[in-house]
Formats: structure tokens, sequence, C-alpha cells
């Protein structure tokens, strides 16, 4: 039979895998390679693949020069529907056709829990592909995995951060940064008797935590996953990271390394007695999946709200203070834009996003001449760089350097009547009073130009004349009264 024959004849293959002569098996895992983020150069390294099946990233690590990969399998996930499974015949099928020995690609029928030094050996990296959710064990498999594992582990599985059979399933699961796992005593999870459990992805991260590892970062095969195959997700750690650290994707080395993981950050919201709750959600879900504390103040008086949350904030000895107002909505990725451009620009006392105002209120910053006056007309070109040096800004999702606010006096936030000593135009504002002191202080501020956040407005939805809807803010309502075409 022709090497194209023999695969063909084979009832089942599990994972995609590139032989000579531009043969190609059948299946279809893995999804996307790149997302696993092992390491591009394994030169030299000792590989164990736990769950290998067809032998993809087996032969993948020797690939990248693994110096030997051994693989090991029980047979014990079925997929929910296959009555048998291939044993060995797909592996050694591939394993003759890449041409590898014995020496270098090694494998054998055992179970994850019976992993021991004196059976296989110590191994410099560990991949664990699909499979810890098919495990009643899954902390005893990561514990015996640990006890033979000096560098590095890799791991697939199903996440429940989006996808719970016991909560809606799709966009049903555990997204805010929750530390739970799901138990499928039947059948529950993908119509598979295998599937034991599902963990979030805060949940394999401790648990990885729990096992010896350290260095730990976790992230989903797709943010925005549209259907249950996509509901996977990753996680990396390492037992030495100067000597054998774990890979991330690029994403997440930009958030450890770009300003996050680098940066002791808090955030602090002065919060009235009623408030949007749009926000809130905003804010849990940014805050806690970036795992920043958040405080919250409350309080009749704004401005000593927030300077009193912002000192406790510093005593507790953070790098940087994220403010946020209780009408500002914003993603995780505009948090993490902000602290990134904190973190490139150290001068920076400042990160503040664009954010406009209320109704027809421009947007909340200025801008200064060289002289030192405020500029009323701006060109849209000067914010066509990442940053713009701007006068004052706001605290809607604003980024503070501790380090400079610690060399501004205080108070930080005070009220000023105007010079016939009456609040109405001409008055200072606690919020205008802290920015004009860190001008005096001579400290920088940058707005963010290609970081946008949105600003709650309450709105007054009318039927018009012909019972379509007619949208008036509250404001004007209050200055001009009902719309002219609304029914009558």
């Amino acid at each position: 039979m022709t090497l194209q024959e023999k695969i063909d004849s084979m009832p089942y293959w599990y994972h995609k895998i590139e032989l000579p002569d531009g043969i190609t098996t059948p299946g279809w895992a893995p999804v996307d390679v790149d997302r696993y983020s092992i390491p591009e150069d394994l030169t030299g390294k000792r590989v164990l693949d736990i769950g290998a099946w067809d032998g993809f990233w087996t032969f993948e690590a020797l690939k990248r020069g693994a110096k030997e990969v051994v693989a090991i399998d029980d047979f014990s996930d079925k997929l929910g529907s296959l009555e048998n499974r291939n044993g060995w015949e797909t592996f050694d099928l591939c394993k003759e056709a890449l041409g590898y020995s014995n020496e270098v690609c090694s494998r054998t029928e055992l179970s994850v829990y019976d992993i021991s030094e004196e059976m296989l050996g110590r191994f410099d990296v560990v991949f664990f592909f699909g499979t810890i959710y098919h495990l009643k064990h899954p902390l005893l498999a990561l514990e015996k995995i640990s006890s033979i594992c000096d560098g590095s582990i890799y791991i697939e599985t199903a996440s429940l951060d989006e996808f719970s059979p016991y909560r809606g399933g799709l966009n049903g699961g555990f997204n805010r940064n929750e530390t739970v796992m799901e138990f499928y005593p039947n059948k529950e999870y993908g119509n598979n008797e295998s599937n034991w459990w599902a963990p979030t992805l805060q949940c394999l991260g401790a648990m990885l935590a729990a096992s010896g590892f350290n260095d730990i970062e976790c992230w989903p095969l797709t943010e925005t996953p549209s259907q249950l195959s996509e509901c996977r997700g990753f996680a990396s750690g390492t037992k030495n990271a100067e000597t054998n650290p774990a890979n991330h994707p690029d994403e997440v080395e930009a958030q450890v390394n770009g300003g996050i993981g680098e940066m002791k950050v808090a955030a602090v919201m002065s919060v009235p007695r009623l408030g949007f709750m749009d926000n809130n959600i905003c804010t849990q879900q940014a805050m806690f999946a970036l795992k920043i504390p958040l405080v919250s103040v409350q309080g009749a008086f704004w401005g000593q709200c927030l300077e009193r949350g912002m000192q406790n904030l510093i005593d507790s000895g953070v790098d940087v203070i994220l403010t946020i107002d209780y009408d500002t909505v914003f993603t995780k990725k505009d948090v993490e834009e902000i602290l990134r451009l904190m973190y490139v620009n150290p001068d920076a006392s400042a990160i503040i996003p664009v954010h406009r105002g209320r109704g027809t209120f421009p947007v909340l910053t200025s801008f200064k001449s060289i002289s030192g006056q405020t500029r009323k007309d701006v060109p849209i070109t000067e914010l066509e760089g990442e940053t713009s040096k701007v006068a004052t800004g706001h605290f809607g999702l604003t980024a503070f350097r501790v380090k400079d606010l610690l060399d501004m006096p205080h108070p930080w936030f005070l009220g000023q009547p105007n010079n016939n000593n009456q609040w109405g135009p001409g008055r200072v504002d606690d919020d205008m009073y802290f920015w004009k002191k860190l001008e005096r202080c001579k400290k920088t501020a940058l707005l963010a130009n290609r970081v946008t956040v949105g600003h709650l407005e309450l709105m007054v939805n009318w039927p018009d004349e012909s019972l379509l809807p007619v949208y008036q803010s509250t404001t004007d309502f209050h200055d001009k009264g009902k719309p002219d075409n609304v029914w009558k």
C-alpha cells in the first residue's frame, strides 16, 4: 500500500499532520498552532507529550530541535462517539513516514496518574494539550507532571470562561475572572462522557501555581468564540523563569512586559449613591480580568473622596493609579493600552483617553500654545500620533504616576469661586484645580489619541408624530421642554 492508501485506511484522524511528498493527514486539529505558543527553538530539550493522539505535537517538537520526545496516551478519550481509538497506528504511521527513530521518538500507553521519574525520567518541556478536562483528578495530574518537570509546561483545555452547559451554553460562562471549575458526571459538556471538568482560565492558572509552577499566564483561543469548539484556553508556566522561561502569545507578552506586569496598578472610583450599572459592568470586567485592585469611595464632595481614595492607594505601595468616573464606559483593551502608554512614556505623569462631555460639550481636554495660552481650535492632524501633550484632562479612565503625585502639595482638589466670590462663570471646579496644580508642578499630561472611552448620558425616548422614536437629552428637555414633533 502507498502512504496515502495507508492514511485513507485509518477509520479516524484527529490531527492534521504534514508528511513527505505533499501528503497531509485528514484531521482537523490543532485549530491554530500559533495560539499554543510553544517555543520556536527546542534544541536540546527533552519533551513529554501527554495525550499525544496521532502525534502532531510530538513531531512538531522534533521539527523544532528537541533532542528527544516521549509521547504517552491512554486512549480514554473517544470524542463521545468513536467506538474504538486507533491506538498507536496513526502515530506509528506518521513517525515512520517522517523517519524518526525510537531513540528520539518513543511512545507508550500510560495514564498521566502513573507518570514517574523512574519510568520516564525528567523533562525540560511538557505538552498537556486537550487532556486535562478528560481527567477525573486534574489537580493530581498536574502534581504528577510537576514531579518530573524541570522546565516549562504548556496546556490547552476546554474553557469555562465563555461556555457553561449549566448557564445557557455559549456566552453563559464565567468571564469575570472567577476561579471556578464545573463538574460533568454524565455527558453535559459536548455530549462526551469523558469530559469530566472545565475550568476557567483563572482557575487553571491557580491550579498550576498550586502544583509548583511560576511565571504563569493564561489566554483564550479567541476573545469572541462563536461555537463550543472555540471555547478553548491555554496556559503556560515554568519551574525556572531564568533557565527555561515559559512562552506567551504576543499580546500577553505586551501585557506582561508593557506595563501591567511591571507596574503595581490599582484603581479608584468615586461613586454616587445611585449610579449606572453599565459603568459598573465595564469596571468589573476590566479590573478583574487584569487583576487590578479596585476601591470605591463615596461621599457628598467628589474631590475630597477621590483625593482620599488616591492617598489610600499610594499608601498601599502602588506605582500607578487609575481613576474611574461612575459615568464612563470602556473595555479591557482600553485599560491595557493606557497602561502600556504609561509604561513606554516614563516622563508622563498622566495618560488621558479621548472622552467627550455630555450633550454638545466638547472633548474633555485642553491644549496650550508655546506662550501658555489656551488654544481654542486644535487641528485634528495634531492627534495623528500615539499621544499629544495636553494641559487638562478628566478622571473618566485616567492613569496617574504615583511618584509624580507625591511631588504635588495637598489639597489636590479644591473648588474656588470666581473673582466676585460667586460660583457662576469663572469659578474653578475641583477637577480643573487639580490639572492647574499638576501643570504648576511642571508635570506632563498626555492624551492617548487612539484610546476612546464613552460618556454615559440619560436620554428620553419620545414617540413622534408617526410613533417613531425621537431621542432627547434630559438637559435639553429641562431647557426646552418636549420636542416639537412629539405625538399629540
